[in-house]
């Protein structure tokens, strides 16, 4: 009887998917919606307030964190998404009727519910899904996962100005979320599968002589001991850690650093980008096309660091993305009224900086604590990290109702990720056997 072809990769597309249509698209529908939304005479929204909201939105990605973790953990991956999916439809569909209606209603439907509808479906349910079908090859199915996801997700901004049209019809980017979360629930329930047991298989398509021998090399360490270290490749712990061990080693925290700096860079962009370049007299249409660029950067950047994920320490990568999102924000904060080459440098080096992030944050964490608390560990990473970079929207806003400019704001983020910079080259690893 001819062996099942393994099903991991098919599950690295259905997950690259998901994770754009849930994680991603309301964010990326959102920073377009809103601005169009705050400026109408209907509505009138001040900086501070449009700050406020986004502030919500980034402590909801992170405060929930944990609760998923373990709701993932419990119940699976597939039912997250599924939640996910029918929370997302509802959203968008209150989001168009009522997100102009007031400022709570603003808060409460983007600040609360869509960042708690995307967090289920993003990237804790994501990281787990992939640690759990892939152990030799994490680094490379994450780096394609995300690499796949960037390719759906680039068209999103473009989609939803499509959609808002040049009267300004923003209720339909709003509306745009729940037909992503339509597509979501259909997909989840015909082709997610949790883990490769649900297959009758092992992580990377392993026999079972493969699997024992792996383990067997690895020392008699658990099941998902083929992520052991071993010379010429990165570390890859053999014993999962606790969530407590993991707090108490420098790594947790060096790790974290350089992946909070390029979330406050992300957080600002995704709060202020668009609105600081139109203050710079540029077209809707032109920042709608470069925020799309950044999705097709970060593709890019998933397409090197695929190859190398497993070959170079992701908190190695982690540094140098890091130090391009530190570039970026220096090309905001010197942007020039009309300069389009910098509003697309900006972009861009986002797009690298924050599309590396996503491979490699996750890889660091899983390869360094192992793959057993993965979910609990990662929980905690995303409340600590939405905690730790939510209040730069609000900042953001208060310095622009100031100064009427957030050119100060960028050269900021500039000197933090430069700090994540260092921080990821600092992380150090038991020595090799």
């Amino acid at each position: 009887m001819a062996e099942k072809k393994f099903y991991g990769w098919k599950v690295v597309v259905v997950t690259a998917v998901l994770y754009a249509l849930l994680g991603n698209f309301g964010l990326a529908a959102a920073q377009i919606t809103i601005p169009v939304m705050a400026l109408d005479p209907t509505v009138g929204m001040d900086r501070t307030m449009i700050g406020i909201g986004f502030t919500v939105f980034i402590l909801m990605q992170g405060l929930p964190g944990p609760l998923i973790g373990k709701f993932v953990e419990k119940y699976g991956a597939k039912n997250a998404f599924l939640a996910s999916s029918v929370l997302i439809i509802a959203t968008g569909i209150l989001l168009g009727l009522f997100a102009g209606a007031s400022t709570a209603a603003y808060i409460v439907l983007f600040g609360v519910l869509l960042s708690f509808s995307s967090t289920l479906g993003g990237q804790v349910a994501t990281q787990t899904t992939i640690g759990s079908w892939f152990v030799m090859k994490r680094g490379l199915a994450m780096a394609v996962t995300m690499g796949l996801g960037g390719v759906v997700a680039f068209s999103f901004p473009l989609i939803t100005n499509a959609a808002i049209g040049e009267a300004g019809n923003w209720p339909m980017g709003f509306f745009l979320i729940s037909v992503m979360g339509a597509v979501s629930l259909v997909v989840a329930f015909l082709l997610m599968r949790n883990k490769p047991a649900d297959m009758g298989q092992n992580p990377d398509g392993m026999t079972d002589a493969q699997l024992q021998e792996a383990t067997a090399a690895a020392g008699d360490a658990p099941a998902d001991a083929g992520a052991a270290a071993k010379k010429g490749g990165v570390f890859k712990n053999a014993q999962s850690m606790t969530q407590g061990q993991a707090f108490r080693t420098p790594a947790f925290w060096l790790i974290l650093t350089a992946a909070l700096s390029i979330f406050v860079a992300l957080n600002m962009a995704v709060s202020s980008g668009v609105l600081h370049f139109s203050g710079l007299g540029i077209d809707a249409t032109v920042i709608a096309g470069a925020v799309a660029v950044q999705g097709i950067a970060a593709v890019a950047v998933n397409l090197v660091i695929a190859p190398l994920a497993d070959r170079i320490e992701p908190a190695r990568i982690l540094g140098v993305c890091a130090g391009l999102t530190a570039a970026g924000a220096l090309c905001a904060a010197f942007a020039q009224p009309g300069d389009v080459v910098m509003l697309y440098l900006y972009y861009i080096l986002l797009g690298l900086g924050f599309g590396g992030n996503t491979s490699v944050m996750p890889t660091a964490f899983a390869n360094y604590f192992g793959i057993a608390n993965f979910p609990k560990i990662i929980g905690t990473v995303l409340l600590l990290l939405s905690l730790l970079s939510g209040l730069v929207p609000t900042i953001a806003g208060i310095a622009f109702d100031a100064t009427g400019t957030y050119v100060t704001m960028f050269a900021v983020i500039a000197a933090i990720c430069a700090v994540g910079a260092l921080a990821g080259f600092l992380v150090r690893f038991p020595k090799r056997v």
